[in-house]
């Protein structure tokens, strides 16, 4: 059984920038399955066929559609006749008779991005709808298989890791892994969001990363400068790797196009030791959820059940983190 459901919504932009994400039980048939998209007066703005496949995720196959979606129109997502969810934003959307599965029927409004036209409406497959800034089609901060990690016995692949596990961490002991996960989703171009990037050896200085590493766009790498403390006040902070193409030989990896990535998950987030490089572990902020199926995110919340009481139950990332045009100054910095 497919059981799709409207895993992300972005509008309020253009044609090019607006999409829907459907996500739904891996390896599932969408052969029936379409998105309708509404006017705010009820007519039929467009059809859409679920065939561009982002990758998987969590047990889910998470498809995008780029297609323009009005502010105060709605949007339907039909299997084989049938409409599951009928979805508006602004306000309410009543469908014309005779137009589109769900003609005649009234939308449920599931929340707003008010004006923010960087912004999208995120379900993590309950039907509960929260803003999410920016967009984000289920990107979660990881390594790629076959990179290694330093543990109490040694070096180990991050795909052979597992709940228990010591990591060597940055303050010199080990931290016990509490969970792992993992990621497989396919690079359907060089400009696509879930693109690895890679950081070739010896690009951060002191010949490290001991090989080239490689990771997702929003894994964030360690970065230490005297000066960072004057512009950041601290010495040491957290860089996504997106941020760092370009500089030192960075770039993206055009060699794949399919990738599986692992996340570590310790009682806090640690910085730990991959390829010889300082990098950070998983920190499930709101963003990273959102983009695991329903019973990752169960799974989680056992083990941290403070994740749904707080905004922030699991706490701040271990070092401050940069935004992009702070990155060009802690690269200066550093040579």
């Amino acid at each position: 059984m497919a059981d799709p459901y409207l895993s992300e919504i972005k509008y309020r932009g253009s044609n090019a920038t607006d999409f829907i994400e459907v996500a739904v039980d891996a390896g599932s048939s969408v052969a029936g399955i379409v998105v309708q998209v509404f006017n705010p007066n009820g007519s039929l703005r467009s059809t859409n066929s679920v065939v561009t496949l982002a990758g998987t995720i969590s047990g889910k196959d998470v498809y995008v559609i780029n297609t323009g979606i009005h502010k105060n129109g709605a949007v339907a997502l039909v299997d084989n006749g049938s409409v599951l969810s009928f979805v508006s934003f602004d306000r309410a959307v009543t469908a014309r008779p005779g137009t589109g599965a769900a003609a005649g029927m009234t939308s449920t409004q599931v929340g707003s991005t008010g004006n923010n036209t960087n912004a999208s409406l995120v379900d993590d497959g309950t039907g509960s709808y929260s803003v999410q800034t920016p967009p984000d089609s289920g990107v979660i901060p990881c390594f790629l298989s076959g990179t290694r990690i330093a543990t109490r016995v040694g070096q180990k692949l991050v795909e052979n890791l597992k709940a228990g596990d010591e990591i060597v961490c940055s303050h010199g002991g080990y931290a016990r892994l509490k969970w792992a996960g993992s990621v497989t989703m396919a690079i359907t171009s060089r400009s696509s969001q879930h693109a690895p990037i890679r950081i070739p050896r010896g690009a951060m200085g002191h010949g490290l990363p001991k090989r080239d590493l490689i990771v997702s766009p929003n894994h964030r790498v360690l970065m230490s400068s005297p000066e960072n403390e004057l512009y950041f006040s601290e010495p040491e902070v957290l860089i996504a790797a997106k941020h760092l193409i370009g500089w030192q030989g960075i770039k993206v990896d055009t060699s794949v196009n399919q990738v599986t990535y692992h996340h570590l998950l310790f009682d806090q987030h640690q910085i730990i030791v991959s390829e010889g490089l300082f990098t950070e572990s998983f920190h499930p902020g709101d963003a990273a959820l959102s983009g695991m199926d329903r019973a990752t995110i169960w799974e989680l919340l056992t083990l941290f059940p403070e994740l749904a009481l707080e905004e922030n139950g699991y706490g701040n990332t271990a070092r401050p983190c940069l935004k992009s045009y702070e990155t060009e100054i802690a690269t200066k910095l550093v040579g």
